[in-house]
């Protein structure tokens, strides 16, 4: 029942994004312009500081996560569902876990096509690029539950918008700051051994997401 009600909602969020397209939309626009500014903004005499790209990647890709978080919940919203959706005999877990994979999604989407970008853009080159992308992996599965725990908390707050970054950024910063660490020392050539702390912070911080992230929303909304 839980994993048939968030396949059929993640259906439904999916038919919506694909005939608006603009959450999608606004999020890799917003990525793509992120890089552009963040590139000239380090540009020294005429070379791009390749240093850089660890810090940029994942911070754009924070910013742009967050473009789609701030509309996670706007159709069942705008439509007066959202109370209904969340009664289901599944309990409200459904909504939560069908929204995280929406968002991880259109983030891993808007990753795949930002990589390459960055990595030309600061004429950058990753030693492992398997260990990157298990890295990005982990942290968009963290940022989309938590992401998506924080907006749906907040979905009936006054200045949501201000809020949702206020909450949620501290609360990914063991997340980011492990993401950034693996980019900067793959780049710099480290071996495979000296990633597997942070690494090793990363699943554990995911695993604790996952597990607490539905707990939590269930005794927020539930009567």
């Amino acid at each position: 029942m839980l994993w048939r009600l968030t396949w059929l909602l993640l259906q439904k969020d999916l038919r919506v994004a694909s005939r608006s397209r603009e959450v999608f939309g606004f999020m890799l626009l917003f990525a793509l312009l992120c890089v552009v500014v963040f590139a000239f903004s380090f540009l020294r005499e005429g070379e791009a500081a390749a240093a850089q790209v660890p810090g940029v990647l994942w911070v754009t890709l924070l910013f742009s996560g967050t473009v789609g978080l701030l509309r996670l919940f706007a159709a069942e919203e705008e439509g007066g569902a959202l109370a209904l959706v969340q009664r289901t005999r599944a309990g409200p877990h459904p909504l939560l876990l069908s929204k995280a994979l929406l968002q991880l999604l259109f983030s891993g989407v808007t990753t795949l096509l930002l990589l390459p970008v960055v990595l030309v853009f600061f004429d950058a080159r990753l030693a492992h690029p398997g260990l990157v992308l298990t890295a990005l992996a982990l942290g968009l599965v963290g940022q989309s539950v938590l992401g998506a725990l924080v907006a749906a908390l907040l979905v009936h707050v006054r200045l949501r918008e201000v809020l949702l970054p206020l909450v949620l950024y501290p609360l990914l910063a063991p997340l980011l700051i492990a993401g950034v660490r693996i980019t900067a020392l793959t780049q710099a050539g480290a071996p495979a051994e000296a990633l597997d702390g942070w690494l090793g912070l990363m699943l554990g911080y995911d695993a604790l997401v996952l597990v607490a992230a539905p707990w939590l929303h269930a005794r927020v909304v539930e009567p």
